[in-house]
């Protein structure tokens, strides 16, 4: 696999490297209100009023609103690198404005300026998707910390952008046992995404030998789950292994449970709702209910460790 190029010309927000964001300028250009239509659009809606997803039971109703939880600080995160802004009031339900939300970020090159501002518009797209599906039912925006580690800045956001994407894919692995038909079918979709997701950011930490955000203050998954990446040096880190010291490209384990070693490898990690939130909350105390990311909690019937 080729490596980014570390010598591309930084590019703004608001400048076109060759090729064009074309997705991004789609969202400056139409405004939010068109991309949330064309979202739903996209993931197979004839109109708002007939979702893709079926939101017709209380609890896979309860899974989709705890996953809109996690979205929403995805991209209310990615927003703010991206774009400098919070996200449009009309995707946030009325929910309160973040607090601890990080300038703008001018990224090293123009790539990576690129593959923020894709993630960016993915995990806006995921609110959009979701809120959609849910339509009245679905949760506004809880109140957020975006700084509940450390403040983000030029230094660490990569770091801070690979635990959501960590948790995103955990936490939809996890919850895939708790929905069916085309909820099922939308989950594993968006599951896909943060999969692609954590993986560039986990190649792009390892190649800016990026720590793991334990170094941002003192915080490591409860669970211990997550591989923390490592210079390759002389050893390549899939020779090494996944389970190895020294890391891995990707965070799999057997059958997604450390230590397991009498089956095979190459399934990604799983979490509870439990265990996703004392991730968040920063706390592993049962009946934990807010902390850290979320000083109130999350919102909806999901709400504690």
């Amino acid at each position: 696999m080729a490596a980014l190029d570390q010598t591309t010309p930084t590019a703004t927000p608001d400048q076109t490297p060759v090729g064009g964001y074309n997705r991004r300028r789609f969202l400056t250009a139409a405004g939010v209100a068109g991309a949330v239509a064309a979202t739903a659009s996209v993931i197979g809606c004839s109109d708002a009023t007939t979702p893709y997803v079926d939101a017709a039971t209380q609890p896979e109703i309860d899974v989709l609103n705890f996953a809109l939880n996690l979205e929403f600080l995805e991209a209310t995160f990615y927003s703010y690198i991206v774009t400098g802004k919070d996200l449009d009031s009309s995707l946030t339900g009325g929910g309160p404005a973040p607090t601890g939300a990080p300038a703008q970020i001018t990224f090293p090159n123009a790539q990576i300026n690129d593959l923020f501002a894709e993630i960016y518009f993915d995990e806006y797209s995921h609110v959009a998707a979701l809120r959609t599906a849910l339509g009245e039912l679905a949760i506004a925006r809880p109140q957020l910390n975006l700084a509940a580690l450390a403040t983000i800045n030029a230094s660490n956001y990569l770091q801070v952008a690979r635990l959501f994407e960590d948790v995103g894919v955990t936490a939809y692995a996890g919850a895939a046992a708790g929905l069916s038909g085309n909820n099922l079918t939308a989950a594993a979709q968006i599951l896909a995404v943060e999969g692609f997701h954590a993986g560039a950011l986990r190649l792009l930490a390892i190649q800016q030998n990026a720590a793991y955000p334990s170094t941002l203050a003192g915080y490591v998954p409860v669970d211990g789950f997550d591989v923390k990446p490592a210079d390759p040096g002389t050893v390549a880190l899939a020779e090494a292994g996944p389970t190895t010291a020294k890391g891995g490209f990707f965070a799999t384990a057997a059958n997604g449970t450390p230590g397991q070693t009498n089956a095979y490898l190459g399934f990604a990690f799983k979490r509870t709702a439990s265990q996703v939130l004392a991730i968040l909350y920063g706390n592993s105390t049962t009946g934990t209910a807010k902390g850290a990311f979320f000083p109130n909690g999350v919102n909806g019937n999901i709400t504690t460790v």
